[in-house]
């Protein structure tokens, strides 16, 4: 009674296909929910700085400028250069350290929302509906650039903040 609820009410039959296959659930989803709870339990923490949020922010917009779109036939692409893995491994030269953790949720985040916002834009862009404009967002399931980025980019965080703490240097939280 509730999933038909949701169904008539508040989410669109679109929306709710979306959010019911099995692509989505592994691509967005389950990442998804994971960011939000390390976002929240890091921020509940007072651990996320003014400075880092200040790159993050910058990073998202280096990410959608940065982006692009590949047309060939009816497959629809987008390139997302992503600018806060970049950034986070930067971070380590200059001894600023960010966890691994809250590296992939902010990674995550981050391509997530550009590719939301890309996808918005071109909806506009093209005059169609702006119902489904989401619908190919993370289409590739556990193969997507969405579920994969984010992962590989804290282990990229991890294995260089372990090899400088084995030069014993130090590295400030940022």
């Amino acid at each position: 009674m509730f999933e038909a609820f949701l169904q008539s009410t508040v989410l669109s039959q679109t929306f709710w296909t979306y959010l019911s296959s099995p692509s989505t659930r592994v691509a967005v989803l389950g990442p998804g929910s994971v960011s939000l709870v390390i976002v929240l339990f890091y921020s509940y923490r007072k651990r996320i700085s003014p400075s880092l949020q200040l790159i993050w922010i910058s990073a998202v917009l280096i990410s959608f400028y940065c982006s692009r779109w590949d047309e060939s036939g009816d497959m629809r692409r987008l390139y997302i250069f992503s600018a806060f893995s970049v950034a986070s491994v930067l971070l380590l030269f200059k001894r600023l350290y960010i966890s691994p953790l809250l590296t992939y949720a902010l990674t995550f985040l981050s391509l997530w929302s550009v590719d939301m916002m890309h996808a918005l834009c071109r909806s506009l862009e093209f005059d169609k509906s702006i119902e489904g404009f989401y619908s190919g967002i993370g289409g590739a399931g556990a193969t997507d650039a969405l579920s994969l980025v984010p992962l590989i980019t804290a282990m990229m965080v991890s294995y260089a903040a372990a090899r400088v703490r084995q030069q014993e240097e130090v590295l400030q939280p940022i």
